[in-house]
């Protein structure tokens, strides 16, 4: 099984979004990536990282054209701000990706730095890269880079271009259509950095170095930036994603635990209950089958027949409930697969077969019931999120009017009158989820949405244990009795072709000769 790449794409905008990946400033996101304090000269604000020692090596890198003062991040950032005047502006594009944990700090340096060049700094970027290192909660490794890139090119001279221009439309003979007043014309982009095929292409050219490298410090390993879906491998249904990265996948921007639904969460279904995905588990499964074969019993019998008469087992046309929500079904057709799974539970007949079903069912049972638990828990929770994030910036904007005074107050009162006017109505609208007495925290209700995230995140991976074994058992129970119908029938068959031989041939009359 290779190892997936995991990435994260997204654009820092002024509109919204997350520190360290959408964030509403790109000095903002540059710092939390570098691990240093950055004032804004746009909105005035001095943004603090976050306390971690994970930092491992920061750089710039920057195209030829480029003012050479852009090499301090402070500046750059600061530039790329001060030229978006829109304040929904997109201001710069933000990628997360993982490393191989057998890496040196000097491998992955080197790697990072030949992948931005040869990726994005060629093509016209500025680009600001840190490698971060840091372990989880379980002790795991988790060496990974970050990387900021503009979204305006620049002129030979170091000046920021526009990233849109107009182009007029010609008619058959190259002359432009009049419209009224005007000339019919469309807008186009002067660079192709957000084509929609980019983020793929940028996710394959990693793996290809990631490959390159690893086979030349012959490291058996070997990546894959494809989802399963690419890939043709069916899976399991994913989980809940959490609230910040949801607004980015609704975008169609990939988030890191999107991706962890796509691939991991997937991953952990049938290769769980099974054991069978990986090169490392062969060796317990022909181990089983043997131990299995040298104590006979009635399931192993039952597989043997259905094997011999169809070469594998045999799927219901309709599956039972747990059947269903197994897509890699092919897989419970093996008997290796069937085999191994008696062997590890200790099942010798059907009778211990159906005491098992019923004891996981109920497991079953109580983990669903758990999990739909922290599901309503987490609609609740991220319904309030939204519901403040929708409603902040029309309090934003009341509490500036309140505290103004004279000609200050009625300026800004008069830019922002539609926000001021419809006030009333957000504040009515947000109490309707967050009543009066409620108090306002969204740092606590975003922590809340990471535990409970988490903690169906572990429900799941038991969820999909206990629905494989149970898709193992409907498999073995509709095996049994469809083997019963056909051996019914092989006996019909074997009867009424001895009755056929029993009775004599009838001789024919002359009239009949």
């Amino acid at each position: 099984m290779p190892k997936f790449l995991s990435t994260r794409i997204s654009v820092v905008s002024r509109g919204g979004g997350s520190k360290g990946g959408g964030g509403g400033s790109a000095v903002d996101a540059s710092g939390y990536m570098d691990r240093e304090k950055r004032y804004s000269e746009y909105d005035g604000h001095t943004y603090y990282p976050d306390a971690k020692e994970d930092l491992v090596h920061k750089e710039v890198n920057l195209p030829d054209n480029a003012p050479r003062e852009y090499q301090d991040p402070n500046v750059l950032w600061n530039a790329v701000e001060m030229v978006e005047k829109n304040k929904n502006a997109q201001l710069c594009r933000m990628m997360k990706a993982s490393l191989p944990n057998s890496w040196s700090y000097e491998v992955a340096e080197r790697a990072v730095r030949q992948y931005v060049n040869d990726n994005f700094v060629s093509k016209g970027m500025c680009c600001e890269w840190a490698i971060h290192d840091s372990v989880n909660k379980h002790g795991q490794r988790n060496l990974h880079f970050h990387c900021l890139m503009t979204l305006r090119a620049m002129d030979e001279n170091g000046k920021w271009l526009p990233k849109q221009r107009k182009v007029y439309i010609l008619d058959e003979n190259g002359n432009k259509i009049r419209r009224g007043k005007n000339y019919a014309c469309r807008t186009e982009q002067v660079t192709d950095w957000n084509d929609k095929g980019k983020a793929k292409e940028w996710r394959k050219n990693l793996r290809d170095l990631i490959n390159e490298i690893n086979a030349a410090l012959k490291i058996d390993e070997t990546w894959e930036h494809r989802s399963f879906k690419e890939l043709g491998i069916d899976a399991l249904p994913t989980i809940h994603l959490g609230s910040e990265a949801n607004a980015l996948e609704n975008k169609g921007i990939h988030t890191e635990r999107g991706d962890y639904n796509r691939k991991v969460m997937e991953l952990r279904g049938l290769s769980k209950f099974i054991n069978i995905t990986t090169a490392a588990v062969e060796n317990y499964k022909k181990a089983a089958v043997q131990k299995v074969a040298e104590v006979k019993n009635e399931i192993v019998e039952l597989i043997d027949a259905v094997v011999k008469r169809h070469k594998f087992l045999q799927l219901p046309l309709v599956s039972g409930f747990y059947l269903r929500k197994v897509s890699n079904r092919q897989l419970l057709q093996d008997p290796k697969n069937m085999l191994s799974f008696l062997e590890k539970n200790d099942i010798r007949d059907f009778e211990e077969l159906h005491t098992f079903s019923k004891g996981h069912t109920d497991e079953y049972n109580k983990l669903a019931e758990t999990y739909n638990g922290y599901g309503k828990e987490l609609k609740a929770v991220m319904a309030k999120i939204e519901a403040y994030d929708r409603f902040k910036p029309y309090l934003d904007a009341f509490r500036k009017s309140e505290s103004l005074k004279g000609v200050a107050k009625w300026k800004f009162d008069r830019e922002n009158k539609a926000m001021l006017e419809q006030y009333p109505a957000q504040l009515k609208e947000f109490r309707k989820v967050i009543p009066k007495i409620e108090k306002i925290d969204r740092d606590k209700w975003s922590k809340d949405v990471d535990v409970l995230f988490d903690k169906r995140m572990d429900i799941e991976e038991l969820l999909n244990k206990e629905i494989g074994e149970l898709a193992c058992v409907e498999v073995i129970d509709y095996n049994r009795a469809n083997e019963q119908r056909e051996r019914t029938n092989d006996e019909h068959q074997k009867t009424r072709q001895q009755e056929r031989e029993r009775v004599p041939s009838r001789k024919h009359s002359s009239l009949e000769r």
